[in-house]
């Protein structure tokens, strides 16, 4: 049995390790915490690249939630077989993709799904390749507010393209898509100063647009970090993802938020080449591993354990002064658990403080 932490598993002797352990009853608290924070449960449109878990859509569903974004077409097919009916693949399909994109369309028909345009020629393409398939592709406009990746300034590219893509024949506009992933102060102040910034350009092109006819734009925005911020607008989705499962760097950050940790990696020591070293089955391959090596896990029992090195297989870890012996069980907190998620076919569910069976990741597949 482990038991640390508030985290109880009684009955994880005979599981293999490493493997990821989700909590479906925090899981329901989290979503129920993100629906209290709107005023309209239609303002949420959840990121599932967080979890990528048909059941975790399925209870999301259950709470009265009817929009989801993606990032992958793994991941928009996960939606439509758990039943979603409004789809934003937060992503330009280019290349193959784009006939990928259009053979979901037409093979979930009762799925209402969108994507991402940030050129003209992609565009053109997208609406050629509806054209030939006798179908519309419903797009967003991405806009660059800051996060410098994908999408065009609002002010001065934003319209050009919006006008482009409404002359084309099999293309239709839902509205204007602005993802802010570079506002993580941990102030509240600051972000919420940053937020206004950014979302500004987004109000003033929404503003022209309307004042030339286009009057029923929807504007998708925001991240974990702003869903405060972006609540207090009804016109407004907001696309959290990572407050589902929560994370070490989330819990440190954004404490106000209220949500709490529903994932945990369970890991065995399995070997101890000092008296104040182990060494665990927590490899490359089991843990996100971007960032500094305190910037992979926290563990429960032992939070001044320090990593110092990490390969395939084998995670180092410095625990002064504590008695720990080969074959223990660590309960670990992810630093970043949408990228450990990524590292698993499946998630262990966590029920009365039992291991019950497993969920598949399923939008994990390409």
């Amino acid at each position: 049995m482990i038991e640390t932490g508030g985290y109880c598993i009684k009955n994880s002797a005979l599981t293999d390790t490493p493997f990821l352990a989700v909590y479906p009853d925090i899981v329901t608290e989290n979503i129920a915490r993100l629906v209290a924070l709107f005023s309209d449960i239609s303002q949420i449109r959840p990121h599932v690249k967080t979890h990528k878990c048909l059941q975790v859509v399925n209870l999301m569903l259950e709470a009265g939630i009817q929009k989801f974004k993606c990032a992958t077409i793994g991941e928009a097919e996960m939606l439509a077989q758990a039943g979603s009916r409004d789809i934003l693949l937060a992503y330009q399909p280019v290349g193959p993709k784009i006939q990928r994109f259009v053979d979901l369309i037409i093979k979930y028909p009762l799925s209402k799904f969108s994507c991402l345009v940030d050129n003209e020629s992609s565009a053109q393409e997208l609406s050629d390749t509806a054209c030939r398939a006798n179908i519309v592709i419903a797009i967003w406009v991405d806009l660059n507010v800051g996060m410098n990746r994908t999408g065009v300034k609002p002010q001065s590219e934003g319209k050009a393209l919006f006008m482009f893509c409404v002359s084309l024949p099999s293309i239709r506009i839902l509205g204007l898509h602005a993802y802010d992933g570079h506002i993580t102060d941990y102030q509240v102040s600051v972000r919420h100063s940053q937020a206004t910034s950014s979302f500004e350009q987004v109000r003033k092109l929404t503003d022209e647009l309307s004042q030339m006819g286009f009057k029923q734009l929807r504007i998708t925005a925001g991240s974990t970090p702003t869903i405060n911020f972006y609540s207090q607008f009804k016109d407004v989705e907001c696309s959290p993802g990572t407050f589902i499962y929560w994370d070490r760097h989330y819990q440190a950050l954004y404490p106000e938020l209220g949500f709490k940790t529903a994932a945990l990696i369970v890991t065995r020591v399995i070997s101890k080449p000092a008296t104040d070293t182990v060494c665990l089955d927590l490899g490359y391959k089991a843990i996100s591993s971007e960032g500094a090596p305190d910037e992979r896990v926290n563990f429960l029992q032992f939070p001044e354990a320090v990593i110092f090195s990490q390969s395939e297989e084998h995670l180092l870890v410095k625990v002064p002064g504590s008695e720990i012996n080969i074959g223990d069980t660590l309960l670990g907190m992810p630093h970043h658990i949408g990228r450990t998620c990524n590292l698993y076919d499946s998630s262990t569910f966590v029920v009365e403080n039992r291991i019950m069976g497993s969920w598949k990741n399923t939008g994990r597949k390409r």
